[in-house]
């Protein structure tokens, strides 16, 4: 027999005995080598799939005060958004400044304003599923991208005007660039790494608690491979991202005792419910992670592993203990940043099934599981209610509702009031919410919130002066009442009761819309 070639069922034989060449295979085109090369990594379906969640209805709920505020500081000029930092807000003070940017380009429709925020978790989404594959493997990163996408509170925050989604980016990206830094160290990772830990420190003070993870996996790096350098570029880079976040950092401790006082002290369990947005999905990924753990604490894997959980877990116990303080820290919007993370440890231990059937099924579970958040996180009057699942802070406030009644029965020269207190957002939020042409003046506004360098306009210290000759004024509630002269200050009920008269008193979700006419 021959040994050129052996003719088998499997592979026919090439003889090549003198005959004409096989014809020549086309080279793939580079666009479709390209599609292909995208469609096959880790970080594309998740990523996909976060675009399609967080972007359905992104316009659709109702906006809330806390997106309206951002809205109300954005459309200031420069000038006046760096004057109310000084005595305000200053920890959200970047995120107003991009906003502002970004309104002066793209408008302030509900869209519009969400869109930012949506991008930011669509990135984070690509964040968590590149660093579940440097810590695990591919089947991990892929697993914990979706994860992460189910999660209702990337949802509620991807479609907030507020700057929780942007927290979560830089976490995300942070932890993503320390570890290509400490895989293959150079000046250029370290300083992705230094910018991504100030972007977070500019957004979310709390958020820079992650360093104690990053810290710690650190040095499990250095002493496992027994070289120290990458401590020292860690020490510089952290140090250099702590530098240009200070500024914001100093004043945002010194504004801490008006801005966020009023947090109230909840159980632990009962937060980490709201920090997922469902108590199902709460059990389900804390369940996964602690799998996801245990599967891999094997000797080759047992470094990467505890790297996980410590960046998971560690900021866990820290602001807890700074919450023992006067301000409470352990605030579900505040542990945000804590997601990308947990996802990767969630994602590790769905990737402990092994076969990819059985993890694709595991995924449709947790999908399953996330469905009641995830309709409650995309209700009509959704963003209002932060502490889902536990039961409303308050009462939703329909400001849409409102501006019909007021446009309805609108006529030019007609008044406006606010009552107190200034911070549901209820007269910004009702002229959001009205046409350009329907704009009825506060008649008892002295200084707008813009001029007087804060989040509330300054009223009349004598509201009968501030009267002019409107034939009608409209008054604002944020509360049910038959009786709208007296939900009002003292002087302004007077000095109203005095000149008109209640001719009607209309209610919708939240809020009482009432008529006053001028007598005689």
């Amino acid at each position: 027999m021959s040994d050129r070639a052996v003719a088998t069922d499997a592979q026919p034989a090439q003889t090549n005995a003198g005959g004409p060449p096989p014809p020549a295979t086309a080279p793939e085109p580079r666009p479709l080598r390209l599609a292909r090369r995208v469609a096959r990594s880790v970080w594309f379906w998740p990523t996909a799939f976060a675009a399609l969640a967080v972007g359905w209805r992104l316009g659709s709920p109702e906006m809330w005060h806390d997106e309206l505020v951002t809205i109300d500081v954005a459309t200031r000029s420069t000038g006046q958004i760096l004057g109310m930092l000084a005595n305000v807000d200053a920890v959200h003070g970047a995120y107003y400044l991009f906003m502002h940017g970004w309104t002066t380009l793209f408008g302030t429709g509900p869209a519009a304003v969400r869109l930012p925020s949506a991008l930011a978790m669509v990135l984070a989404t690509a964040c968590v599923a590149l660093a579940g594959r440097r810590l695990f493997d591919h089947r991990t990163g892929v697993a914990a991208g979706f994860v992460f996408a189910l999660l209702p509170t990337v949802t509620r925050f991807g479609q907030e005007t507020r700057s929780y989604a942007f927290v979560v980016l830089g976490a995300a990206a942070a932890t993503l660039f320390l570890l290509r830094a400490l895989e293959r160290p150079g000046v250029l990772r370290w300083a992705a790494y230094a910018l991504a830990v100030a972007g977070t420190g500019l957004v979310n003070v709390v958020a820079l608690t992650m360093l104690l993870g990053h810290g710690v996996a650190v040095l499990i790096h250095c002493w496992r491979e027994r070289r120290w350098w990458s401590l020292a570029w860690f020490t510089l880079a952290t140090a250099a991202g702590a530098a240009i976040a200070a500024p914001v950092i100093l004043r945002g401790m010194k504004q801490a005792g008006r801005q966020i006082s009023w947090i109230p002290d909840s159980s632990p369990w009962t937060v980490w419910e709201q920090v997922y947005g469902s108590t199902l999905i709460a059990v389900a990924v804390t369940a996964l992670a602690v799998v996801g753990l245990l599967a891999h604490l094997r000797r080759d894997t047992v470094a990467r592993t505890l790297s996980a959980a410590l960046i998971a877990a560690l900021p866990v116990p820290v602001i807890l203990v700074a919450a023992t303080g006067d301000i409470n820290y352990f605030f579900s919007k505040y542990l945000l940043f804590l997601m990308p993370a947990w996802a990767v440890l969630a994602g590790a231990g769905l990737a402990a099934l092994r076969r990819p059937p059985l993890v694709a099924v595991a995924l449709v579970v947790v999908a399953a599981l996330s469905v009641p958040g995830q309709l409650a996180m995309r209700g009509e009057y959704s963003h209002g209610w932060y502490t889902y699942p536990q039961k409303r802070a308050f009462d939703p406030l329909s400001y849409t509702e409102a501006a019909e009644v007021i446009e309805a029965g609108y006529q030019p020269g007609d008044g406006l009031v606010a009552g107190a207190p200034w911070w549901w957002m209820h007269e910004v939020g009702v002229r959001y919410y009205l046409p350009a042409d329907v704009s009825p003046r506060n008649v008892f506004q002295q200084r707008s919130a813009a001029r007087s360098n804060e989040l509330f306009a300054t009223d009349c210290g004598n509201p009968a002066k501030c009267l002019r000759d409107e034939p009608r004024i409209w008054v604002l509630l944020p509360v049910h009442t038959d009786e709208p002269l007296k939900a009002l200050p003292k002087k302004q009920a007077a000095a109203l009761t005095e000149r008109y008269a209640v001719v009607r008193v209309t209610t919708v979700t939240g809020l009482t819309v009432a008529l006053l006419q001028r007598r005689g």
